[in-house]
């Protein structure tokens, strides 16, 4: 599995330094932890480099806090993901503007960033359940024991072959079994609380 939880702190640091204030920091960080690995998949789809992705995770955030004081999400209008990957595609033409010189060259690039990735609605649905999936795992990872949580990740996530993974974490398939019984139950319940907070934004607060 390609994990696509953003935990580039530095970008994180940046982000919130720039957009949070004392009253709403909490919210910036939660709304951050929520999207900004779908904004950074999508941003490498585009043939951008992890470190360009970068600042287009920071250049759209600052977008979201610029926007708040008159933004409302109409859900009637569009899925906040939708969204997003036109806030992302919009930034990736315009970096792709200014590090391209040759007007052919240029011209190319802006063809591929408009017929792949964010313009692509199976790809952002795909990217966004597995944000989802991430940030899921995130949660439960806190709550289990770290031996558990590493066997389930290795057995059902990765696909690692029952015996490797009883070997690896000293567990009897019996053990190995309930762990994955458990954590499979916990993971199904928060990834569905993951995604109906990601498909219905609580918007932190504006600016002061």
């Amino acid at each position: 599995m390609t994990y696509r939880y953003f935990n580039n702190e530095s970008t994180h640091s940046s982000v919130i330094r720039a957009v949070a204030n004392t009253e709403n920091e909490a919210a910036w960080q939660r709304f951050f932890d929520l999207y900004a690995g779908f904004i950074f998949s999508l941003a490498r789809s585009k043939g951008l480099k992890p470190e360009d992705a970068d600042d287009i995770v920071q250049i759209v955030f600052t977008d979201l806090a610029r926007n708040l004081p008159t933004f409302q999400y109409d859900r009637s209008k569009g899925k906040f993901r939708s969204y997003l990957a036109a806030l992302v595609n919009w930034r990736v033409i315009d970096r792709l503007k200014a590090v391209r010189r040759d007007a052919d060259l240029k011209a190319d690039f802006m063809e591929e960033a408009k017929a792949t990735g964010p313009g692509d609605d199976e790809f952002a649905d795909r990217e966004w359940k597995a944000v989802a999936m991430d940030n899921a795992l995130r949660r439960i990872k806190s709550s289990v024991r770290p031996e558990h949580y590493a066997a389930f990740v290795a057995s059902t996530v990765e696909g690692q072959d029952t015996e490797t993974v009883m070997k690896l974490y000293n567990l009897s398939r019996d053990n190995l079994y309930q762990i994955r019984k458990r954590l499979s139950e916990r993971l199904r319940k928060v990834m569905s609380e993951v995604l109906a907070e990601m498909d219905n934004p609580d918007m932190p607060g504006p600016l002061t």
